[in-house]
């Protein structure tokens, strides 16, 4: 694939050709794509939805824990809500800023 034919695919970030212009169709940047230009394969959100599914489950399990024991050491409860709110956190971090759809 020749220049000319990469170039319309991606969206500039800076005016001039850098790896982090953006795939219009996958999204992604420039930098992750293969030496042909090819779209990288597998789910770009993978990492990011496990991690904020897990988060979300031990930011959960904590809660529950703290309001169904009558523990007096509460230390359990307040770590698996940190966690996961931590996790949560991270997972959102990682799904980055929402795409914009080429026009038309």
């Amino acid at each position: 694939m020749s220049s000319t034919d990469v170039a319309p695919r991606f969206q500039r970030w800076v005016g001039q050709t850098s790896n982090l212009d953006r795939c219009t169709r996958c999204g992604r940047p420039r930098s992750v794509h293969g030496p042909d230009w090819s779209c990288p394969s597998g789910r770009p959100h993978g990492a990011a939805s496990a991690a904020l599914i897990a988060g979300s489950l031990l930011a959960v399990a904590g809660v529950a824990l703290r309001l169904t024991s009558a523990i007096a050491n509460h230390q359990v409860p307040a770590a698996l809500f940190l966690a996961g709110v931590i996790l949560a956190m991270a997972g959102f971090s990682l799904l980055g800023p929402p795409k914009e759809h080429p026009k038309s």
